[in-house]
């Protein structure tokens, strides 16, 4: 699982994905301020939205046309100022994910949402119980895990696939790179991906990692026995405004994804994560 100008952060903020879910927020703002029910917008036929566009929009699912945005605001309205800033969000909606440079089959569907969020992020939480994550790879151990999980991808791809991870990690170079925090069960230490040269050096890299100030690693050892998490890895995604962009609980499976966004599911999985540090041990403790 993976979950991954003048600073970068400026320029992550300003993916699609992230520009759409802003959009889809005051969208749905306006809508509400302006009391207009879903039902007076798709039956209104200057507008011509249907239900499911609508929706789409609202949700942050879709790129967004500028004159759509446009029709909209002035059914709610929306003052000038207020078209003007949406209709140029609406243009930024329409851009290329960064990993499309890798090709645009590079990641799949269901992942693409996370690898255009988690650049986003200010801070980033994750609980892996089988595999050192993705930002924390050394990219012999990515190897490794992407010929475990796709035996029959040939060199090319395996590398094209490997190149998506290492690019992830850029963030960490960052001026101001997102605050780390993650728990990994001691399965995660003990399995040798690769052999015991590989895992030597990916051991070194997460030492090196839980070295720097942003990074916080710590390991959950075996002998904890029961805990909270044992239902499956999770990242929680932490934006700088929650206003504008509400925190996100990523899950996933070899073949799907889910994003909880839900006031109730992220207190559910903030307290699992809280619950599971607190039987931790340090990286470096562990590794002494």
């Amino acid at each position: 699982m993976e979950s991954s100008g003048d600073e970068p952060v400026t320029t992550a903020a300003a993916t699609p994905t992230v520009v759409r879910r802003q959009l889809g927020r005051r969208l749905r703002l306006l809508r509400d301020t302006a009391g207009v029910s879903v039902e007076t917008v798709v039956s209104d036929p200057r507008l011509g939205i249907s239900r499911a566009k609508l929706y789409k929009l609202e949700a942050g699912k879709h790129p967004a046309k500028p004159q759509d945005v446009a029709a909209l605001c002035r059914h709610y309205r929306a003052s000038n100022e207020e078209l003007e800033a949406l209709t140029t969000l609406a243009l930024a909606t329409q851009g290329t994910n960064w990993w499309h440079i890798f090709g645009a089959d590079a990641v799949p569907e269901w992942f693409s949402l996370y690898v255009d969020l988690e650049p986003a992020a200010a801070w980033i939480r994750s609980y892996q119980p089988e595999l050192v994550p993705g930002l924390l790879q050394t990219p012999e151990y990515a190897v490794e895990v992407y010929r475990a999980r796709n035996p029959e991808d040939d060199g090319a791809e395996l590398q094209r696939r490997v190149g998506v991870r290492m690019e992830r990690q850029a963030i960490l170079k960052r001026p101001r790179p997102p605050v780390l925090h993650f728990v990994l069960n001691e399965a995660v230490i003990l399995r040798e991906v690769g052999g015991s040269d590989v895992m030597g050096a990916q051991t070194e890299k997460l030492r090196e990692m839980a070295g720097r100030p942003s990074v916080t690693i710590d390991v959950l050892p075996l002998k904890a026995g029961a805990h909270a998490a044992m239902e499956g890895a999770f990242v929680i995604l932490d934006f700088e405004d929650p206003q504008e962009d509400p925190s996100v609980v990523y899950l996933d499976s070899p073949s799907s994804a889910v994003y909880l966004q839900q006031p109730t599911e992220l207190e559910r999985y903030t307290t699992i994560f809280d619950h599971v540090r607190a039987a931790t041990v340090p990286l470096q403790e562990y590794l002494t």
